[in-house]
């Protein structure tokens, strides 16, 4: 069988047979790739270490018909610190949950991606910054090198220059942040609609269908993330920001879950490893 090297980090697995396991990897050559680690459950397997979620190795891959094949695999990089802190556990798991979820999306720009996603995950590894902000970058690059980069400084629907007065919700349907006016006038609308029904006008979505009501502190979480400016250390960060982030997040996870038309499996553990 002809065979291929490729460095990639492994973004999910599934077990197979009663030995195996297929593992989804995204490789900076090729993009996504699901390929089988054959015998990685057994005990004591070389391979079974190396087959683990997050670990960044180079393969040496054989071209199968349903999945390519692991010859050889050697460890580059395997993150250790993010074992030990569930919290960022749980944001880089998400990172590669959204990975082999959008991946074929990404195939072209395979390699340019692939040292985003490694960069990402050493972030959150070795960083002291708030996991949850590092987390809200990385989700808004994902949604730019896609294609679904949210609107956040101008109405989406009236194109109008927001701001903390004037905001009032983020629309996932339209892609971005809805000011108060239109929203407002999305009521009055509405409100139009339905008393003219009797004449064969029916109601229909507006702009006053808000999927997350948005805070003035929120939205500037959302803006500095977007515009890639880094958070200082953790620890020197208010609580009442540190909320703010983790419901920037939320609004950008919900967008995320609507371009993807599924649930998110990993944000349950993530619910669970954040802080209260």
């Amino acid at each position: 069988m002809p065979t291929y090297s490729v460095n990639a980090v492994n973004v999910a697995s599934f077990p197979l047979g009663e030995t195996d396991k297929v593992v989804t990897v995204f490789s900076a050559e090729r993009g996504l790739i699901k390929c089988v680690a054959k015998g990685a459950r057994k005990p004591g397997s070389k391979i079974g270490g190396r087959a683990e979620l997050l670990n960044v190795n180079k393969l040496l891959l054989a071209s199968g018909r349903t999945f390519e094949i692991i010859s050889q695999a050697e460890t580059l990089e395997t993150f250790p610190k993010l074992r030990g802190d569930l919290e960022r556990l749980a944001y880089s798991l998400y990172y590669a949950e959204l990975t082999s979820i959008f991946g074929q999306g990404l195939n072209d720009e395979s390699s340019s991606y692939f040292d985003f996603l490694v960069m990402s995950l050493r972030y959150q590894c070795l960083s002291d910054s708030d996991p949850a902000y590092l987390c809200l970058m990385f989700e808004l690059r994902l949604l730019e090198i896609l294609g679904y980069r949210p609107e956040l400084t101008l109405c989406v629907n009236c194109r109008s220059v927001l701001t903390d007065h004037a905001i009032a919700g983020f629309h996932f349907e339209l892609g971005g942040m809805v000011c108060e006016r239109c929203h407002l006038e999305g009521k009055r609308v509405k409100v139009t609609l339905r008393v003219a029904e009797d004449e064969g006008i029916y109601e229909t979505p507006g702009v006053d269908k808000l999927d997350k009501h948005v805070t003035p502190l929120v939205w500037k979480r959302l803006v500095l993330a977007s515009a890639g400016s880094e958070a200082p250390s953790a620890d020197k960060e208010s609580d009442v920001v540190k909320r703010a982030t983790r419901a920037a997040h939320r609004v950008i996870e919900g967008y995320i879950e609507h371009r993807a038309g599924r649930r998110i499996k990993s944000l349950s553990l993530l619910e669970n490893a954040q802080p209260n």
